[in-house]
């Protein structure tokens, strides 16, 4: 089942507007096609949280914790080119989701990076 239907029963907390910018988006579309679609992470240095990909929604996961949402992007725009960024909403289902974001994402980027030139 994918994840984004289990978001759709659990409240966030808050709500943003949000832009990925476009090599991330792209290398993530990227690893959904060549690797594997849905996409799990573990996140390394952040004790019990994943990432799951699917091609409609990202989110951080406690997989300690049944996999309860920590954020969640969802909602991408179409997007006109392959070097602009997409909009989407980004979903804070805990307090503390905003002081992880730049190192999961960070993370995120480096473990696509790694599998996609492994993968060639």
């Amino acid at each position: 089942m994918p994840y984004r239907s289990r978001l759709n029963s659990i409240p966030s907390l808050r709500s943003t507007p949000a832009t990925v910018p476009a090599a991330r988006y792209n290398r993530v579309r990227l690893a959904l096609r060549r690797l594997e679609n849905p996409l799990r992470i573990e996140l390394p240095g952040l004790r019990s949280l994943d990432v799951i990909l699917e091609d409609d929604v990202w989110v951080i996961v406690d997989r300690e914790l049944n996999d309860i949402p920590i954020v969640a992007w969802t909602g991408f725009e179409s997007r006109s080119s392959l070097h602009t960024p997409l909009r989407c909403t980004l979903r804070h289902y805990h307090a503390h989701a905003g002081a992880i974001l730049d190192t999961a994402l960070n993370a995120l980027d480096r473990i696509l990076s790694q599998r996609l030139a492994k993968r060639g």
